[in-house]
């Protein structure tokens, strides 16, 4: 599937998320799923278009990343090597 998150909202927010499962036979975990994936999508293009703006995203080369690679098992793992 993906890289897990865990996270805590307010009783507010988790209340309606809860109702919105059940309204819509979801799982809790698949509506807020939908809502991260939905927020991340919103997005998108203002961060795509920050990165391009600051040129330190240029020189070291995030904009060439594969199209997938954020699925990988290694995405986000830094390899440290002494000098």
């Amino acid at each position: 599937m993906g890289t897990h998150l865990q996270t805590e909202v307010n009783s507010e927010t988790h209340d309606i998320l809860k109702m919105l499962a059940i309204l819509r036979r979801k799982s809790l975990k698949e509506i807020a799923r939908e809502a991260l994936e939905e927020y991340a999508k919103k997005h998108k293009k203002e961060l795509e278009d920050l990165i391009q703006k600051d040129s330190i995203w240029g020189t070291i080369g995030v904009l060439e990343l594969e199209e997938e690679a954020s699925e990988r098992e290694d995405w986000g793992t830094v390899e440290w090597q002494s000098e």
